[in-house]
């Protein structure tokens, strides 16, 4: 029987026929517009930059890996007897999870939240001309708070649309205007190519590293609220959530490879190395002119933004399931909806408005928050997904019907290594310096 949680939202309808499923498409675009950030289009025109096409094949099988552990996470949320989020579940396996995920996610999105501010702030400082990073950054906050506040799901999911047609036109008129080698392309996905390391870590080491980090992420948390915002809460709503995530991914997939071939054609050839946004877009300035760079501004723009208004409304969420479920009496006040509990208003402050501190104080003083997100991030990578697998290939939690495949067992238990890889590598950086 499906629990409380589970009808507290109406069901969407099922669609039907191939109209019906493309116009329920949504969640997936908003969800990887919400991962997708300046630091993912810096790493991957670096990653172009550095080993030109060569390693185009593992960051793809990234993203394929984290749609299927994603997709894991998903069935859980849609398809378990006791009708409760992935949380929930995590929290009857032990109060620890929800300990973890609050503190883990209180730390990640005020340290984000700086650099979401500050980075979209420069970008309209650059592009306009006028202003300063404060009273940019205090606009553009309220503006997410008036967005996230009193959430519509359809309006954020139209104002996301919306977004990802910028990010299209401005990542994938780059990639083309950089005179994309096709023979690259398919080499450097189809080909396998293992490149010399450059740097302390094996790339191959590094690969692994990345694959652990998209399996454990917090982001990965997200998709099921988004779910739930759209009405997909019955195993019915699961087929439709498959089709949606694959759609999702490869927009990703499309998004993040056309800045990596920005970086294959004009970093690598010349050898030139690029460690954040401005020196990267006044490379694309110097080398494709204003519009080049304009072009740039806008997907980043869009990438910064995108992530402030989904973290102010997903992460709220998860802020307030995790608060709830370390206070069960709680949940009876709000009848499974946590946008009707007062820690989601709460949360709501803390990810929108918080960072603004750090804006007023001076941006460039936060290096000890990052040190402590980081350091975060490393501890919850490994429980999380060991979590999800145990909910997930256990008949007790999700029933014999939709418990893991033996495939679906090999690949979380991958994904498990892959993180506590990832969890190592990052503690040496962290801890290195």
């Amino acid at each position: 029987m499906r629990g409380e949680d589970s009808t507290a939202y109406q069901p969407a309808p099922i669609p039907r026929s191939f109209l019906e499923y493309v116009r329920s498409m949504g969640p997936g675009i908003v969800v990887v517009l919400t991962w997708l950030g300046a630091g993912d289009i810096v790493e991957s025109a670096m990653a172009g930059g550095n080993y030109g096409y060569s390693l185009m094949w593992g960051f793809a099988l990234c993203l394929i890996l984290r749609y299927l552990f994603v997709s894991i996470i998903a069935k859980y949320q849609l398809c378990n007897p006791h009708g409760e989020t992935v949380l929930a579940g995590l929290g009857r396996l032990h109060p620890l999870f929800a300990l973890m995920v609050l503190t883990g996610t209180l730390l990640l999105t005020h340290g984000i939240g700086v650099f979401l501010l500050v980075g979209t702030a420069e970008i309209c400082i650059k592009v306009t001309g006028i202003g300063n990073i404060p009273v940019w950054g205090a606009g553009l906050a309220l503006t997410v708070l008036l967005l996230v506040f009193r959430p519509d799901y359809r309006r954020i999911e139209a104002i996301f649309f919306v977004l990802a047609g910028a990010l299209s036109v401005s990542l994938i008129g780059l990639a083309g205007w950089s005179g994309p080698s096709a023979g690259g392309i398919a080499r450097g996905i189809l080909g396998l190519q293992v490149p010399e390391t450059l740097g302390r870590f094996d790339a191959v080491y590094l690969m692994v590293a990345m694959v652990g980090a998209i399996a454990g992420s917090l982001g990965n948390l997200l998709y099921p609220y988004f779910m739930r915002e759209k009405g997909w809460t019955t195993p019915d709503h699961r087929r439709v959530q498959r089709y949606d995530l694959i759609l999702g991914i490869i927009v990703l997939i499309v998004l993040d490879l056309s800045i990596w071939v920005v970086g294959a054609e004009i970093l690598h050839p010349r050898n030139i190395q690029v460690v954040d946004l401005e020196s990267l877009s006044r490379l694309l300035g110097e080398t494709m002119g204003d519009l080049g760079s304009y072009l740039f501004y806008l997907g980043v723009f869009a990438a910064l933004f995108s992530s402030m208004v989904g973290n102010g409304t997903a992460y709220a969420l998860l802020i307030a399931d995790a608060y709830i479920q370390l206070r069960p009496g709680e949940r009876e006040a709000c009848g499974g909806d946590y946008k009707r509990h007062p820690s989601f208003r709460l949360a709501i402050y803390w990810v929108v408005l918080s960072p603004l501190i750090w804006v007023f104080l001076g941006h460039s003083d936060f290096v000890g928050l990052t040190v402590t997100v980081n350091a975060a991030q490393v501890v919850v990578l490994p429980f999380l997904v060991i979590g999800v697998w145990i909910l997930t290939a256990r008949r007790v939690h999700i029933g014999a019907e939709h418990c893991n495949r033996w495939w679906e067992n090999v690949l979380v238990g991958f994904l498990f290594a892959a993180a506590a890889v990832s969890g190592y590598f990052s503690a040496v950086k962290v801890l290195g310096g």
